[in-house]
C-alpha cells in the first residue's frame, strides 16, 4: 500500500498543478481575477467548497489518528492539505500512517 499512496500523492501534486501552472502563465500572479474566478458560477464555487470542506476533515482526521496511532510530524500532512489541497495531504498522510504501521509491526489487513 505504501507505494500506491506515494503515487497517488505524486499524481495529487502533478495533475492538478499542471493546470494551476497554466493558470498562472496565461494571467500571471493576479489574485483578484483567481478569486473571481473561484466565485464566477455556482459550479466553480461548490468545486472550491467541496475542497475546503474536504480539507477540514482531512485535518481532523489526521490529527485524531495521528494522536492515537502515535505518528510524528503530523504537520506535514496538514500543511500538504492547505497548500496543495485534499488531493496532495490525504494520499500523503495514509502513505506516512502506512509507513508507521509498517515500521512498528502494526500493519492492518
Amino acid at each position: 500500500m505504501r507505494k500506491i499512496y506515494a503515487l497517488l500523492t505524486l499524481v495529487g501534486i502533478i495533475l492538478p498543478f499542471s493546470q494551476f501552472l497554466l493558470w498562472l502563465t496565461e494571467y500571471g500572479f493576479n489574485v483578484s481575477l483567481f478569486i473571481d474566478q473561484i466565485i464566477e458560477n455556482p459550479l466553480a464555487t461548490f468545486a472550491w467548497l467541496d475542497v475546503i470542506v474536504t480539507v477540514i476533515v482531512i485535518v481532523v482526521m489526521v490529527m485524531n489518528e495521528g494522536k492515537n496511532d502515535k505518528i510524528k510530524r503530523l504537520w506535514i500532512p496538514i500543511i500538504a492539505s492547505f497548500v496543495g489541497g485534499a488531493f496532495v495531504g490525504l494520499p500523503l498522510f495514509l502513505y506516512m500512517k502506512q509507513c508507521h504501521l509498517e515500521k512498528n509491526g502494526l500493519v492492518r489487513n
